[in-house]
């Protein structure tokens, strides 16, 4: 095979087989572990070594050489218009482990296959019916075509806000669902965000600058070397994370008022709707949600149900027979607190317990900490902050001198 190794070729080259190695990666790991959030970055990165593909060995010397020229010109390599529905639902599965592909999903992947027919039709009706260049009579490749990349752009950014919005619904409501949020908060996610954004920023400029300026093949190979940076960065970041969400998360992106969660436990996944709004304030429950927080608090302080590092309004709604959706909103109004600081307020006040018995003397603050339900220092001192205005350190100095 044609391969001529120059700075331009083999720079591009290194990026290429990372790339597909992290693929393959993320395919392995999908077929282990069955997580949907694998599969789609394997897609993506698959996709992203074929965007560049047509540059890396174009300085190889395809593009001068026949029958690689044709190749090139009748293969489609950029697909535009499969990168911002991939990225999407990379983002919904890893918030989400159980979402599966569904009809409506397949929707998103329409412009795309609509695209693929038309480069099929091209194929057919040079090669097999006018046996010469119709379709590629000006020889230009046709996914440089103007028209497409204008779209492909349009389309990804479109997908990215889409992703984008979905994290934040998801932020504004973990603390309603989880007493642990530290593990579950992805802090690698605005990175990835971040990634995902210099690929069209880079893509815009360039495109901003082949209208004031001539941009020959060299110039825009510096492009598809920094598409190809940002992509292997994301590929890093992706496989570092080791983290599956111990809840299931979907919502409207349209949604102000509330988002739906479930438990990965159950056999039939039935989600609640849970408020994004949290109420500062106590209000007056009604008859039946007062005997909820009778039940709660019996949990909280004879049961303890707060030293479980690991419990989530869910789980706790089942130990108390009732709704997490009931439950979030006797939380909310008859505490004026979400569950996360609901429970964090119990442990805080149990670390406190611990303290004035002398317990910080022989353990450190830390093992008081994780033996209370928490499972992360920078969480507990966050917690302990809010509960009582002090740091831990100063507020033995100001009650335990």
């Amino acid at each position: 095979m044609l391969f001529s190794f120059s700075f331009y070729s083999s720079f591009l080259l290194v990026f290429f087989i990372h790339l597909l190695v992290y693929s393959f990666l993320f395919l392995i790991k999908y077929i282990k572990t069955q997580q949907l959030s694998s599969f789609w970055m394997s897609l993506f990165l698959f996709l992203s070594t074929l965007y560049f593909t047509p540059w890396m060995v174009g300085f190889a010397g395809w593009y001068d050489t026949q029958p690689y020229r044709d190749f090139l010109f009748y293969t489609p390599f950029q697909h535009l218009l499969l990168l911002g529905p991939v990225l999407f639902f990379y983002t919904q599965s890893l918030l989400n482990p159980a979402l599966k592909l569904n009809r409506s999903m397949l929707l998103h992947f329409i412009p795309a296959i609509l695209y693929l027919i038309y480069s099929a039709v091209i194929v057919i009706y040079d090669k097999f019916i006018l046996h010469d260049y119709g379709f590629l009579a000006s020889g230009q490749d046709p996914d440089f075509e103007t028209w497409y990349q204008l779209l492909g752009f349009i389309s990804m950014s479109i997908y990215l806000v889409m992703g984008f919005r979905y994290h934040q619904l998801y932020l504004k409501s973990i603390n309603q669902v989880l007493s642990n949020t530290t593990a579950y908060l992805y802090p690698w996610l605005p990175r990835f965000f971040f990634a995902c954004i210099m690929l069209l920023f880079i893509r815009g400029v360039v495109a901003v600058l082949g209208l004031i300026w001539d941009m020959n093949y060299i110039n825009t190979w510096w492009y598809f070397l920094c598409y190809a940076i940002c992509c292997y960065y994301i590929a890093i970041l992706s496989y570092s994370n080791a983290v599956e969400s111990k809840l299931l998360f979907r919502t409207n992106l349209l949604a102000t008022e509330e988002t739906y969660w479930a438990a990965t436990d159950t056999i039939d996944t039935e989600y609640v709707s849970i408020p994004m709004i949290e109420n500062t304030t106590t209000q007056e429950l009604s008859d039946e949600l007062l005997l909820i927080k009778d039940a709660l608090l019996s949990e909280l302080e004879q049961e303890q149900v707060f030293l479980n590092p690991e419990l989530t309004l869910v789980e706790l709604s089942k130990q108390l027979n009732t709704n997490a959706s009931i439950l979030s909103k006797v939380i909310n109004k008859g505490f004026g607190q979400n569950f996360n600081d609901l429970i964090n307020q119990y442990r805080i006040n149990f670390v406190i317990s611990e303290i004035g018995k002398g317990l910080h003397k022989k353990q450190t603050l830390l093992s008081i900490a994780f033996d209370c339900g928490f499972n992360s220092k920078a969480t507990f001192n966050r917690a302990f902050k809010k509960v009582t205005n002090f740091t831990p350190v100063e507020y033995i100095q100001e009650h335990f001198r």
